[in-house]
């Protein structure tokens, strides 16, 4: 996923939040959600871009 799309999808979020409901990231039928919100505030706080994470730290955004 590049930058741009990923910045797209979190604008996306936004706007489903605020009418209570969330998107699909994927495109398609996935069992893994991420919690865009906390990643963009960890790639603040770490100085990074979201395509910079390692899987682990990835892995820590998972919603269940």
């Amino acid at each position: 996923m590049s930058e741009k799309e990923f910045r797209d999808i979190c604008q996306l979020d936004d706007i489903a939040e605020k009418a209570d409901g969330y998107i699909d990231s994927s495109g398609s039928i996935s069992d893994i959600h991420y919690d865009y919100h906390a990643i963009i505030a960890f790639c603040r706080k770490q100085g990074i871009e979201p395509a910079d994470m390692t899987i682990r730290e990835l892995q820590q955004f998972i919603i269940a």
